[in-house]
């Protein structure tokens, strides 16, 4: 199921946010704390959320969707995700609640986060009475996780402190893999496979790669690049990356080397041409740029840029189908910033 927007308001960075999605490819940028990843967290709650019944006219208690948003900020109390735009929190969750609604198909998802009594253990979320099934999804946090395999088994038994996203990537790199997959899949991994050296192999809580004549080397011996791009290919075998599935990427190129970039940049726009819709957030100019250069003219890609206006502190978003026409691109300002540097000697 595509998404089609996000509405965000009174939410962290965000007095309110409204944006329309590409079914492609949706690319973010924007400085540190500009709430990049937060807009992907919220998408990928939403994605994981069922609607529960509930009696006719009567609220919708979405607890799965309260679950999820929980477990993927650490549990971090509603009250500090509140957009402080208020220096009063009563006044604050009372005139502003935080709210939040998603586009999906023909239907608008809204959820409102309420409190009772001002007893923040006991926020819930209520929401609209129309049905909604779980969407096939993955999230790839900034963090490689795959040369910690075997610490999701340890994570609801011992209650850490983490971020639900890295356990939920292990739990589903380390699914079974599909008996058979579609042609464009397939390609897919036949191309990693020509970068990495060989096939990804999961076995004994330990992931390899299969370089051929018995040779397996592990995870934690390869390259940060491969092992992400051998994360791609599990995601891809296992069937969590296929048609009609959202794909959530925080920071692919964070410990890549550049000349990676065009070859994720040319796989996210295949996924996306294979019916996959792709949300990425980036820092990187090489990223940006590739997809400008890899993309065609029936490619649905939008690229937005988050930033804070001058003395304020919400964030405000535009957004072109040609990063170059941003008014406000951080990526950008920073070349431009190293280019004035390097010709002043600084």
């Amino acid at each position: 199921m595509s998404i089609k927007s996000i509405q965000l308001r009174n939410f962290t960075v965000f007095n309110e946010l409204s944006i329309e999605l590409s079914s492609g490819v949706n690319v973010f940028i924007g400085e540190n704390g500009t709430g990049k990843t937060h807009i992907l967290k919220v998408l990928y709650a939403f994605c994981n959320h069922e609607q529960e019944g509930a009696d006719d006219n009567a609220p919708i208690l979405h607890s799965a969707f309260d679950y999820w948003l929980k477990a993927y900020f650490q549990d971090v109390s509603y009250s500090k995700l509140f957009h402080r735009s208020f220096t009063d929190i009563n006044t604050l969750i009372q005139n502003a609640p935080i709210s939040i609604s998603v586009g999906a198909q023909d239907e608008i998802y809204d959820f409102s986060i309420v409190d009772y009594n001002h007893d923040y253990r006991k926020h819930g979320i209520f929401g609209d009475s129309k049905a909604k099934k779980r969407t096939p999804s993955v999230y790839i946090p900034a963090k490689e996780m795959l040369t910690h395999s075997g610490f999701e088994k340890d994570f609801l038994e011992r209650n850490f402190p983490f971020d639900a996203t890295l356990i939920d990537i292990l739990n589903k790199a380390g699914m079974s893999t599909l008996k058979s997959l579609s042609s464009d899949m397939q390609k897919l991994l036949d191309e990693i496979v020509k970068i990495i050296g060989g096939r990804v192999i999961y076995q004994s809580d330990r992931y390899y790669i299969d370089k051929g004549q018995g040779v397996l080397v592990e995870f934690r011996a390869e390259a940060e690049g491969h092992k992400k791009l051998g994360l791609l290919y599990r995601l891809i075998e296992t069937g969590n990356i296929k048609k009609g599935s959202v794909l959530l990427w925080d920071e692919p190129e964070a410990n890549m080397n550049p000349k990676l970039m065009p070859i994720v940049s040319k796989i996210l726009l295949e996924l996306s041409r294979s019916g996959v819709q792709v949300f990425i957030a980036t820092h990187d100019y090489n990223l940006m740029k590739y997809f400008s250069i890899a993309k065609k003219a029936e490619d649905n890609v939008i690229f937005f840029s988050l930033y804070k206006p001058e003395n304020k502190s919400y964030v405000l978003c535009e957004h072109e189908d040609d990063y170059d026409t941003l008014t406000n691109n951080a990526i950008i300002d920073a070349e431009i910033r190293l280019l004035e540097d390097e010709i002043e000697g600084v």
